[in-house]
């Protein structure tokens, strides 16, 4: 299995460390934004959590061209990115 960079290489999914703010109580450590497409991972996350985060991030480019579908809870969708990052581990 690749890993994570070159798997977003390979669907043209840009990724780029970023200054993504103050989410207050919140560490937001990555997000996928389909315009671009980009995944954003943040510039305070810790080196090792890098390639997880982009990894679960992949998995919501998937489901943003149709490649799994879109589940319509939040929380499962977050759980199915989870799991999907733990297999490209």
């Amino acid at each position: 299995m690749p890993d994570a960079r070159a798997l977003a290489e390979a669907y043209g999914v840009r990724v780029e460390i970023a200054d993504l703010g103050d989410w207050a109580s919140v560490t937001l450590v990555a997000e996928y934004d389909p315009d671009g497409p980009v995944i954003r991972v943040s510039k305070r996350a810790a080196e090792d959590a890098v390639e997880r985060a982009i990894a679960h991030e992949l998995y919501h480019h998937r489901e943003a061209i149709g490649e799994v579908p879109r589940l319509r809870d939040r929380a499962a969708r977050e759980r199915a990115a989870d799991a999907f990052a733990e297999r490209l581990a």
